[in-house]
């Protein structure tokens, strides 16, 4: 399948704007879009299920809040848990805001994680992640797991490393994961990512040099792909 670095995926976001004038607030929408359509066929319809949205203060936790606003859409019952952005105008924070508007209970994480939830949404860390985790992340990420119910994680389980897949251990036990525009080496043997699906959330094919065929491959198969390790 190949796999795209998190360094080259951060190029490929300047690039995006720099070149096409794609900002990261249009692949956001996209990317929320998707994971909220895949969370309701993973659930078989999310409608009257209760769904609890976990979201960090970057971008992959402004990502899980507008699938919130999609899945409030389809008649789930959405609570939030955040980290709060020290910046209200950051996409998170906007995001945060606007959901906030739309009647979306939303706590400070780990508050508001819901054990009765019929299913979790990670959104607390993306590809961006330094490790070792600092607090309080390793409490956010302990009571998802908690509470046993299916998680679906946004681009890579939180608390993992996309690339290498370190700290796969303390990460978030997914169900399945939908990774964002191109697949991610550390997911190949991660055990704690569940069913790994590829999302196309629009970002050119041209950003990508040597990796442009294959992942021309893998989208010319549909938007949402599942990625199954060759045998």
């Amino acid at each position: 399948m190949g796999s795209v670095s998190s360094a080259a995926l951060r190029r490929a976001d300047a690039e995006a704007a720099a070149t096409f004038g794609i900002e990261p607030l249009q692949l956001m929408e996209v990317a929320g879009w998707q994971v909220a359509r895949f969370v309701d066929a993973f659930m078989d319809g999310i409608q009257g299920k209760r769904v609890s949205v976990v979201a960090g203060s970057g971008n992959n936790g402004g990502d899980a809040l507008v699938a919130a606003r999609f899945l409030l859409q389809r008649g789930a019952i959405v609570h939030a848990s955040i980290v709060p952005s020290r910046d209200a105008s950051s996409l998170a924070g906007r995001h945060a805001l606007t959901i906030g508007r739309l009647g979306i209970p939303i706590a400070d994480a780990p508050q508001g994680i819901d054990a009765s939830a019929d299913v979790l949404v990670d959104g607390l860390f993306g590809t961006g992640i330094r490790l070792p985790l600092r607090d309080p992340a390793p409490a956010i990420i302990a009571a998802m797991n908690a509470t046993g119910r299916p998680i679906v994680a946004i681009d890579v389980p939180s608390g993992m490393d996309a690339d290498s897949g370190v700290g796969a251990e303390v990460a978030v036990l997914a169900a399945a994961t939908v990774t964002l525009v191109a697949p991610k080496a550390g997911l190949t043997a991660a055990s704690n990512a569940g069913r790994v699906f590829l999302a196309d959330i629009g970002m050119p094919l041209a950003l990508f040099g040597a990796e442009r065929n294959k992942l021309a491959a893998l989208y010319a198969l549909g938007d949402l792909v599942e990625l199954v390790p060759s045998t």
